[in-house]
């Protein structure tokens, strides 16, 4: 239904496009500015929903065709010869635009598919150090397993599609030999105009710090500018180093790479990765941070800065970086975020010389977040605080209201309490302080014996009844102020069963 403030003719416009050189395949996405950002925790999922769906509508092509869910952009693409590419994404197209007679089944069906195809998924790490710098309502999302995919309804759905596939949030990139004019007037207008995006909330980190993440990859990370003209070498003249200081000279790891993810219009985090080999995680971590200190201190020798040059400038040519390149400029264009022309990093690269890798690392460091897994041995605490990192985990504010006591012979720590007050609900104890503000309340998940509270920071609360003397009307009262929109049902009804739960 159209806004009746927009009327829908005053919106209809061209997608506009970007067209690349490139070899004589012909490859076409069409990229809209939306994903997982885009979702509450709560009902997370459903960008990926909307893709299978189109994908589905699309049906049986004779060529490579495929879509794509990331955490700021969903695209489809195609390739193949001019004429074919044009003829898929126009079908593509009319396959968004039919979605309106979406029915239950069909739904249903890709619910499952998705079901089976994310049963071998995990996130990048990157992704989840990200997360350490925002709440999970921002890209950090990207690293959670949306808890509640298997409950999207139909209208949940195509409140997405309506909102976010259309040709005001679009973009057509194409690469090769151009394809005639590509009649994308399928694609819905915008029912009213796109509600502005608020800037990501970074976690409070004024000093090099560390936190400590139930099972969490070891990741080092900092955060610096995309436009910053010293960030193309830097990055991969870090890749070169602690690639060959953690995994190839210590062999502390299997793998060990640095990657960039987007935090908002301008901020990326420069993350430091590795699956470190048994007890190893520490003993990387240590390694990284004096390794990067003394690069913002010192510098990097000439040859390895040869080597960060050669390999930024390999990235810039390679047809295949090209390409996905291009998409996700154009969804960064879409999404108001810093786009840097591939002529002016070219001249970057060309022009940063080792003092400014040195300068680019120093001003970043004050920055600096380590992640560590919380089996990491205590012990290497002291040797991070004698870098300079603080524990950079606040400790919840004091939690006053209605106390219960545990009952015995269950899984409650010695001396713990729940804690109920009029704003918030909590876990308190000798050695335990966490809760939950109902302001800061993002999903509240129905399993059989009780529920689980989840905060905007990814702090987890599970609350079994059985746990706690006299909660019974406490907790039901609780559950009445929490917003029905934050509740997500209990996985054993779930039409398509969960491997994990």
């Amino acid at each position: 239904m159209t806004h009746p403030d927009t009327p829908r003719s005053t919106v209809h416009r061209r997608v506009p496009e970007v067209r690349l050189p490139g070899q004589d395949l012909t490859s076409g996405f069409l990229v809209f500015g939306t994903g997982r950002l885009d979702e509450s925790f709560a009902r997370g999922g459903a960008a990926h929903l909307v893709e299978h769906l189109v994908m589905r509508r699309l049906g049986p092509t004779d060529v490579e065709t495929n879509a794509t869910t990331a955490p700021h952009h969903l695209s489809f693409e195609v390739h193949g010869g001019p004429d074919v590419v044009k003829d898929v994404l126009e079908r593509i197209a009319v396959a968004i635009g039919s979605l309106e007679s979406l029915t239950d089944e069909e739904v249903l069906a890709e619910k499952r598919i998705i079901d089976h195809e994310l049963r071998s998924w995990s996130p990048h790490p990157s992704l989840l150090a990200v997360r350490e710098r925002l709440g999970v309502r921002s890209e950090g999302l990207g690293a959670i397993d949306p808890p509640s995919r298997c409950f999207l309804t139909v209208s949940e759905v195509l409140r997405f599609a309506r909102q976010h596939l259309v040709r005001e949030n679009a973009v057509l990139v194409l690469t090769g030999p151009a394809p005639d004019d590509i009649d994308l007037t399928q694609l819905p207008s915008a029912e009213r105009p796109a509600a502005p995006r608020g800037p990501a909330t970074l976690l409070p980190l004024v000093t090099p710090g560390f936190v400590r993440r139930q099972g969490a990859p070891l990741s080092v990370s900092f955060l610096t500018s995309r436009s910053d003209p010293r960030h193309a070498v830097g990055v991969n003249v870090l890749d070169v180093l602690l690639h060959e200081q953690v995994r190839t000279r210590d062999q502390l790891a299997y793998t060990a790479e640095v990657d960039t993810q987007d935090i908002d219009t301008d901020s990326t985090q420069v993350s430091f990765t590795c699956d470190a080999i048994d007890d190893d995680a520490a003993h990387a971590a240590l390694l990284v941070v004096r390794v990067l200190r003394q690069v913002a201190a010192e510098g990097v020798p000439e040859d390895v800065l040869e080597r960060g040059r050669r390999r930024a400038l390999a990235l810039l040519d390679h047809p295949g970086w090209v390409v996905a390149r291009a998409h996700e400029d154009a969804a960064r264009a879409l999404l108001g975020r810093t786009v840097v022309p591939v002529a002016e990093e070219r001249a970057h690269v060309a022009a940063t010389s080792a003092a400014d890798v040195r300068g680019w690392l120093a001003d970043a460091l004050p920055t600096l977040l380590v992640v560590l897994a919380d089996e990491t041995d205590q012990r290497f605490e002291p040797q991070l605080a004698s870098l300079g990192l603080v524990l950079a985990d606040p400790p919840p504010p004091p939690l006053h209201g209605r106390t219960f006591r545990p009952k015995p012979f269950r899984g409650i720590p010695r001396g713990a309490r729940l804690v109920l007050s009029q704003d918030a609900i909590g876990v308190v104890g000798p050695d335990l302080s966490v809760n939950v503000r109902d302001e800061d309340l993002v999903g509240l998940e129905d399993t059989s014996d009780g529920f689980v509270v989840v905060g905007v920071d990814g702090t987890t609360i599970p609350v079994i009844t059985g746990d706690w003397w006299g909660t019974g009307s406490a907790l039901a009262s609780y559950l009445e102020r929490s917003p029905h929109a934050l509740r997500i049902p209990d996985a054993a009804t779930c039409p398509c069963p969960r491997t994990d739960r």
